[in-house]
């Protein structure tokens, strides 16, 4: 996860170069479109595409001083029947997909002919991205997965996602979307029957008034937004943080509310991780976090099969149903000799693969203890981690006697967890590291159609408005499956795709 680490300074110093450059003496500003599209991340740069491709005048609003968002930290897209898969004999059908959908997300939560079409059209919209420039490798995100997940190629020092985004703006650019970055939309223009524009702020804080034939909102959600994480969802913003700092705080799906659309569906893509002074956010240290060795509540005691961290969603949500919101991973000495040596065998997604050797690992762990890091603890004997960890000593030898045990007799007579994937955690030094609880994005909001038109509270299309991505409400249920791995990466480029056509569409009869 250290490329994860790097992009996010690289953004911050762009940024911070792009603001101060800008002049401060421009003046108010108005404009005129057919369509007008309300961030620039992966659902905002598909429909400024889509749109401009179908004919239309396209204006894109961007509230930070660069594209991407949330997508240039993403890895890969969902999707069926590709050539790709074909290739590679996977035979996983979006019929198949739509199943598990179904069962995963308690149908009755979910707006079950919105996720059939998008899943239906993950197919196309592979195919219109490859279309654009975008290229594509087939992975499993973990062993309980399909091989389903479509990785962006990088493109020279530009990752994943980073290399869709940069390669989807060249295209905007190419086809004439008048990109405005540091301009936050803030108010639709909207005259009780049809929204016609938006009010936006500039960097200097001057109004800026877009009319507008259409517009399409992909703002990302409200992950950076404890405001609207205790209003809109059950989380307790306080033990739930963001993973990553990308200002997305809920602004089109408030817009969008406020011009009488409906919302539901609100939630967040949980993980388990671990930060903190003297180790490199998502490097070596949170790999070894990763790996499932024994997981303990505050009490020391053992709670669940600690394999579902090979899906972090279901896994961010066990974290956080524990008192505080977090555990304590431990595993031995001997975890962490074939963890530098041989590789672990967890990994996290692309950035640390199965197999990768965390070969500083030790380095790392020494730089994390010298500068105070209350997050990871390390000792010779149970007795002495008990205390260091802050729970009862003869409690947690009991847990840690209990799996060794179920190990050696080879069934485990508390959670059913398979004995081969469980190591013995016998041989000091004994580590622990405390896994909270974070969230990659939001999701839930404005309910939609099939054209990604936005519907009001008697299901009835808002004339003028789509929404897209991330700010769409209806197609999770309690939780993010990882079983349609990149669904989410998916949805926010076919939605965009589908808006964008629909929207241009719309704005040739008006």
């Amino acid at each position: 996860m250290l490329s994860l680490f790097k992009k996010l300074t690289s953004v911050s110093v762009m940024t911070a170069a792009l603001l101060f450059s800008v002049s401060v003496y421009a003046k108010d500003r108005m404009y005129e479109t057919d369509v007008v599209v309300v961030g620039v991340g992966g659902a905002g740069v598909a429909a400024a595409v889509s749109a401009a491709q179908s004919g239309a005048k396209v204006i894109a609003l961007e509230k930070q001083e660069m594209p991407g968002g949330s997508s240039n930290f993403a890895e890969g897209l969902f999707a069926v029947g590709t050539p790709e898969q074909k290739r590679l004999y996977v035979d996983v059908t979006a019929e198949e997909a739509f199943k598990h959908a179904m069962d995963f997300n308690h149908r009755f939560r979910i707006n079950e002919k919105l996720l059939r079409f998008s899943l239906k059209e993950s197919t196309k919209t592979i195919e219109w991205l490859k279309e654009q420039g975008v290229e594509f490798d087939v992975f499993r995100v973990s062993p309980e997965e399909p091989q389903v997940w479509h990785l962006v190629r990088s493109k020279g020092n530009l990752e994943h996602g980073a290399a869709l985004i940069h390669t989807m703006v060249t295209r905007a650019n190419e086809l004439g979307v008048k990109i405005m970055y540091g301009t936050p939309g803030h108010k639709l223009i909207y005259d009780g029957k049809k929204v016609k524009g938006i009010e936006a702020v500039d960097p200097k804080g001057n109004k800026v008034i877009i009319k507008a034939k259409a517009v399409i909102i992909a703002t990302g959600g409200f992950p950076n937004s404890e405001e609207k994480i205790a209003e809109w969802t059950k989380f307790d913003p306080a033990k739930v943080k963001a993973a990553l700092p990308l200002g997305k705080t809920g602004d089109g799906i408030s817009m969008a509310m406020e011009v009488g659309a409906d919302a539901g569906g609100f939630g967040l893509m949980l993980t388990p991780g671990i930060l903190g002074p003297g180790m490199a956010p998502f490097g070596p240290i949170f790999a070894l976090s990763w790996e499932p060795g024994l997981w303990v509540n505050k009490y020391g005691e053992r709670f669940t099969d600690e394999t579902v961290i090979h899906n972090f969603s279901l896994a961010g949500n066990v974290v956080e149903g524990q008192r505080d919101s977090f555990v304590w991973s431990i595993i031995d000495e001997d975890a962490v000799t074939r963890a530098e040596k041989e590789g672990v065998v967890t990994g996290a997604g692309v950035l640390t693969p199965v197999g990768t050797k965390l070969s500083n690992i030790r380095a790392e762990l020494q730089t994390a203890l010298d500068a105070g890091n209350q997050e990871i603890a390390i000792a010779d004997t149970v007795e002495e981690l008990a205390v260091k960890i802050n729970v009862e000593p003869k409690r947690l030898k009991k847990t840690i006697d209990d799996f060794n045990y179920y190990k050696e007799h080879n069934f485990d007579e508390e959670f059913a967890r398979d004995p081969n994937s469980m190591p013995y955690v016998k041989k000091g030094k004994f580590y622990a590291f405390r896994m909270k609880t974070y969230h990659f994005v939001s999701y839930g909001g404005i309910k939609v159609n099939n054209d990604m038109q936005a519907t009001d509270k008697q299901d009835k299309p808002i004339e003028g408005l789509y929404v897209t991505g991330m700010d769409v409400g209806g197609l999770h249920g309690d939780t993010y499956t990882l079983w349609t791995s990149g669904a989410a990466y998916s949805f926010a480029a076919t939605s965009g795709r589908i808006a964008g056509a629909k929207a241009a569409e719309y704005s040739k009869m008006k």
